[in-house]
């Protein structure tokens, strides 16, 4: 029997485990001396695990299909589109505010790591709640790294396609069972890393001055680069803290630092992605501090070193939290418009979000090996101008980056600015201008929902949105955190099989 309850479906066991969680906050309304909200979530936690445990013993004994048409696509939506709802009900039962479609949004928002709250008052809110929200964020942290690794890189999807040069062959007879089984044994072995980190996040936070339970937030938000806090904003937790948690948001800039992505003969420092995130963040330090300077000199205040030296660690520590879709906005970079009497350039962020992070990390976008595998080609093509017999050189990876890789960058970039448009003209016929629309269909594609309020003139706010523009942008979400490719194989497969 054991043998037969590890072959459940990977949705059954998730909701098993969603259900366990939901003791902890549980937990966490008891101590906050919230017996009513405790309750709530106790109640949903054992019903889920009731229920994930009837369905796996009545499964347990099932001949699973050989082969699941169009790859692990239709796996990975249900598991976002269905679970999401479970995670719903307690939320939708402890928030009377929240209807059940809110709450439902609510957590495909942070079980996809976007962070785009329908709280309006997030202050108001039991911190039983929010560490809910934090947990959902951090849960579907850990789960798009183990489906990368368990489901998209063997069949050369999610970003892999830049990595590998071949797609590995897996048994037909072995496909449906063998999903679980791998997607179960890369969560092992990617459980302790994640867990290992968050604690000592947490910790660091914790000694420098951050109350606990706001520490614990912060970490896991970081980790998942969800974004998702107990506050509007990241707050004024002191430069200590803030220089962690940019430390900690290295690790979403490149694969090589998770486990069992490490090994790589080339060093750390002339990494593609590394390299590319450290030329952006410094171009975007650069122009926003030159632009608020200039603006500084206006009001005499050009020679405010240390307040030039705040605006510029401000500019870099929010780059690199949307370049890695966190959405962390820290107080240096809303400060420096008190230097310049300047308004940040938030726009610039929306791109900085759109670049994206590391292959194979919590981060969304457009990832920034494709942007290095994109400029690699652009630079052979302008040398061809000149030499049109050149040969492209390096090693076989590089030379694989600037043809192969490269032409599947593209592929993407185009595939992904065509979803944009769609998502846009979708929204609107919902109702919405065009600007409002653009940045609402941007944050949604890039899972970096936190960008609504810092990219227009305006701050927006995702509770405002109409009923059928939560669906569009919760689908966008999903189809973001996923990346189109992965759909586009799965009509493709479809398609040959018909």
């Amino acid at each position: 029997m054991p043998e037969r309850l590890t072959r459940v479906p990977p949705l059954v066991a998730l909701i098993a485990i969603a259900g366990a969680l939901m003791m902890v906050p549980a937990g966490k309304a008891v101590a906050d001396g919230n017996a009513s909200l405790a309750r709530i979530f106790f109640y949903w936690g054992l019903l889920c695990l009731l229920l994930a445990g009837f369905v796996a013993i009545a499964m347990a004994g099932q001949t699973r299909r050989s082969s699941v048409p169009g790859g692990p696509f239709p796996l990975l939506a249900a598991i976002y589109i269905l679970l999401p709802a479970v995670m719903a009900l307690p939320l939708a039962d402890a928030l009377p505010q929240l209807r059940y479609v809110d709450a439902w949004f609510e957590m495909i928002s942070s079980f996809t790591t976007t962070g785009a709250s329908m709280l309006d008052l997030p202050r108001r809110v039991p911190n039983a709640v929010h560490l809910w929200r934090g947990m959902a964020g951090w849960l579907g942290g850990l789960f798009i790294l183990s489906a990368a690794t368990a489901l998209l890189a063997p069949l050369r999807l999610g970003g892999y396609e830049m990595i590998r040069r071949n797609p590995m062959k897996i048994p037909r007879s072995g496909a449906a069972a063998g999903s679980g089984m791998r997607l179960r044994a890369h969560t092992m072995i990617l459980l302790p890393a994640f867990a290992g980190l968050t604690l000592a996040l947490w910790m660091l936070l914790t000694m420098m001055g951050v109350p606990g339970f706001d520490a614990l937030m912060q970490a896991m938000a970081t980790l998942s680069t969800s974004g998702v806090l107990p506050r509007e904003t990241l707050g004024n937790i002191g430069l200590g803290a803030e220089v962690a948690i940019f430390a900690f948001l290295c690790l979403a800039l490149s694969r090589r630092f998770l486990p069992g992505h490490g090994a790589r003969t080339r060093a750390l420092h002339r990494d593609p992605e590394i390299l590319t995130a450290v030329v952006l963040i410094s171009l975007m330090t650069l122009f926003v501090v030159a632009r608020h300077w200039a603006g500084a000199f206006e009001t005499r205040e050009g020679e405010n070193l240390p307040a030039m030296g705040r605006a510029a660690w401000g500019a870099a520590f929010t780059s690199l939290s949307f370049l890695t879709t966190t959405g962390f906005v820290n107080q240096d970079w809303i400060a420096s418009r008190v230097w310049s009497g300047l308004t940040p350039p938030g726009l610039i962020l929306m791109s900085m979000a759109l670049l994206g992070g590391g292959v194979a990390t919590t981060a969304g976008g457009i990832k920034l090996l494709r942007l290095y595998s994109l400029g690699r080609l652009g630079r052979f093509e302008l040398m061809r101008m000149i030499y049109p017999s050149m040969v492209v050189g390096g090693n076989e990876y590089d030379r694989f980056l600037a043809t192969t890789a490269a032409r599947s960058a593209w592929l993407f970039s185009m595939v992904f600015a065509l979803t944009s448009v769609v998502v846009v003209a979708l929204l609107l016929f919902s109702g919405m201008s065009l600007e409002t629309a653009m940045i609402f269909g941007v944050a949604a594609l890039t899972n970096t929902g936190q960008l609504v309020q810092v990219a227009g003139d305006l701050p927006l706010y995702w509770v405002l949105l109409s009923d059928p523009a939560r669906v569009v942008l919760a689908l966008a979400m999903i189809l973001g955190r996923l990346e189109i490719l992965v759909l586009l194989a799965a009509i493709l497969d479809r398609s040959r099989r018909n």
